[in-house]
């Protein structure tokens, strides 16, 4: 059995698909088309799909039609295997994801391929993009457009007949701006940051059907928006982000967002900030508390006291990054109302730490430690014998996205009274996703994830992590403030106001302890180790 090729982030250099022409596939397509009121659209789209270098016989096309009065109908021109679904006698949900999410319950292809009914695409184009798919579970192919200023009834609205690579010659024709120079800023992707999601946009991408369920598929509470927020759950769970400029198509006439851009992004961002927290911008406005945080922390009770843990917990709740969920994880359900002496109750430590918390939105009690924190795109690993800086949960995130690693490690050395050392785990959700999709049995998720993501090994000082035995750490009140943007640029105007105050306190306390030989701004080299 060939191994599944390992993408290392999203570079997809390693992998290789065949020419054009020259191989033979053997996966099911089925092309979903959602579609409402458009149908001489509908028809242009169809008779360009009758033409695909695709096999017929491993080709299927589902039109789900969104309610359109009266019902589209199946021009004569169209693939072979071409049937129309109509969403109101299939579903009680409207919209564009929820059309989408019809047509991939009730197609039947290994890759699924969306196409809107604007869309009028060269004939290589799906095979173009299946092709990726034939060597890589986890790849989402994207193709291109060119924007066509028509519409039916214009002189130039051409016919079912003539391909589409014939058509439009010395028009005027717009790229997807946006998405074209991110790709070309980003070697067509290869060079892309966790941030690749946001080139899931437009109308016309394809992915297996494993990876489809895997993400959760489309979100079909959503009106507008839904690709960009489905881009996001694909990238945790280890999609690969593929551009194919041999995918060629015309779309005709200018997108929703290019006829109305203001009001299409005003009404989007509450919707994808409550489901995203990438990019971290969506959240700048709004509320304090969301679907999906950036962080979530699983804390193991264990036997620790009430006040330990608490200890830990309120240090993270009222931190730097307040965007977390923590899960306490220990045998809540052994709790009873059986009689018992409250002062001698042997799950007293249990109880008032459930009594503390179990109306804490930002808190879960739990029996076990989640499999998967999807969509959440971080997971902390926290053990409850150790105590975490106010600013600790945000600096391991920051440091993860700054050396863009799918696993942050930082070794807690023993304290007084400690069993042992310990070691705290920020895991990138995205990493452990691509992690499911190429890990052979003899491998542990640490390895694979550094094999494909990257490692980052980080002092318990700089993360600003200590071992609970060890109380309160001196250089909690940090000697360095990094700086990396603008936001980051604030934070470490406040951060150095504070450390300031705090120095003089010290010095008002303590006149004979001397200086720090380090300028506040400026990095230890030794405080960081790869």
């Amino acid at each position: 059995m060939t191994p599944t090729p390992r993408a290392v982030r999203n570079d997809w250099s390693a992998v290789r698909v065949p020419d054009l022409g020259r191989w033979r596939p053997r996966l099911t397509v089925s092309v979903v088309i959602p579609a409402y009121d458009c149908q001489p659209g509908l028809d242009l789209t169809l008779a360009a799909l009758a033409r695909q270098t695709y096999p017929a016989a491993l080709l299927e096309v589902v039109v789900v039609d969104d309610g359109t009065t009266p019902p589209l109908r199946l021009p004569d021109r169209r693939p072979p295997r071409t049937r129309l679904v109509r969403a109101p006698e299939h579903s009680t949900g409207w919209g564009r994801a929820n059309a989408l999410h019809l047509g991939a319950a009730i197609s039947t292809g290994e890759i699924l391929h969306w196409l809107d009914a604007d869309m009028l695409v060269f004939d290589e184009h799906v095979e173009a993009q299946a092709r990726w798919h034939h060597q890589v579970p986890y790849a989402v192919t994207l193709g291109y457009k060119r924007f066509v200023d028509t519409a039916p009834g214009h002189p130039d609205w051409p016919g079912t007949d003539a391909p589409a690579e014939s058509l439009f010659a010395g028009h005027d024709t717009v790229r997807h701006e946006h998405v074209e120079e991110l790709i070309d800023r980003t070697d067509q992707l290869r060079g892309a940051d966790h941030l690749a999601f946001m080139i899931h946009v437009g109308a016309t991408a394809a992915l297996r059907r494993e990876l489809y369920d895997a993400a959760g598929g489309l979100d079909t509470g959503l009106r507008l928006g839904e690709d960009t927020e489905f881009g996001y759950r694909l990238a945790q769970a280890g999609a690969l982000f593929v551009p194919e400029p041999a995918a060629r198509s015309w779309h005709l006439g200018p997108s929703h967002v290019m006829r109305d851009r203001e009001r299409v992004q005003r009404y989007n961002r509450p919707f994808l900030a409550d489901r995203m927290p990438q990019p971290r911008w969506l959240r700048r406005d709004g509320g304090t508390a969301w679907s999906v945080p950036l962080v979530t922390v699983v804390l193991p009770v264990g036997a620790q006291p009430l006040e330990r843990v608490r200890a830990v917990v309120d240090t993270i709740l009222t931190g730097d990054e307040p965007d977390v969920r923590v899960c306490l994880v220990a045998p809540w359900d052994s709790l009873d109302d059986a009689r018992v002496r409250p002062l001698a109750d042997p799950a007293l430590d249990l109880r008032l730490l459930a009594a503390t918390y179990r109306s804490e939105p930002r808190v879960r009690l739990v029996t076990e430690a989640p499999g998967s924190v999807h969509p959440v795109p971080f997971l902390l690993e926290l053990p409850a014998t150790v105590t975490p800086a106010p600013y600790a949960v945000r600096r391991l995130v920051e440091i993860a996205d700054r050396h863009q690693v799918g696993l942050v490690r930082v070794p807690v050395p023993a304290g007084p009274g400690a069993t042992g050392p310990a070691e705290v785990r920020l895991w990138r959700t995205a990493a452990l996703g691509r992690a499911g999709w190429v890990r052979t049995g003899h491998e542990t998720p640490a390895e694979v994830v550094t094999a494909v993501h990257g490692c980052r090994l980080v002092s318990a000082e700089l993360a600003g992590i200590a071992d609970a035995g060890a109380g309160r750490p001196s250089w909690w009140t940090p000697d360095a403030v990094e700086v990396a943007g603008v936001r980051s640029l604030a934070r470490a105007t406040v951060a150095v106001g504070a450390l300031v105050a705090r120095r003089a306190a010290g010095r008002v306390r303590r006149p004979g302890r001397p200086a720090s030989g380090r300028a506040a701004g400026t990095a230890d080299p030794g405080r960081e180790f790869a």
